[in-house]
């Protein structure tokens, strides 16, 4: 019984920890375009695909607590649910990266509106904080796969 609670609790840190960091990250860059929108309406779709990067984490979160709820079986071993727990972790502390990428795409929106020609590099700066995401995913990934 031990493993399934193990496994359960990796599954909600998984979302629930990456959900919290997009949400804060979003939170920011959303506030930044409602200020740009107000007096650039045509800045709309810029400010939306800023305010959106910072989603990323809860969808990468959200498919390694699906995974992890695949693996719950009655009996789990106590091994199995601290790999679940591990994967849960590994994922939802690296899924806390939007708190920083947010201020990123904040300044981005503002940047971008001021001058769009920075919109591309803007964006590449917002989205570099990913690679940590990704890389919380790959190692969740691989201990539930193992």
């Amino acid at each position: 019984m031990e493993g399934f609670i193990l496994a359960a609790i990796g599954a909600g840190l998984a979302v629930g920890l990456s959900g919290f960091g997009s949400a804060i990250g979003s939170g920011l860059a959303g506030a930044s375009a409602s200020g740009v929108i107000a007096e650039k309406k045509q800045e709309f779709v810029t400010g939306l695909i800023f305010e959106a990067l910072p989603q990323t984490a809860v969808i990468f979160g959200f498919v390694i607590a699906i995974m992890i709820v695949g693996e719950i079986k009655e009996g789990m071993s106590l091994l199995m649910g601290a790999k679940m727990l591990g994967a849960g972790l590994a994922m939802g502390i690296a899924g806390l990266t939007p708190i920083g990428q947010g201020p990123a795409a904040a300044a981005g929106i503002g940047s971008s509106a001021r001058s769009p020609a920075t919109k591309v590099n803007n964006i590449v700066y917002t989205a570099i904080p990913d690679l940590s995401v990704i890389m919380g995913f790959v190692i969740a990934f691989m201990l539930i796969s193992a």
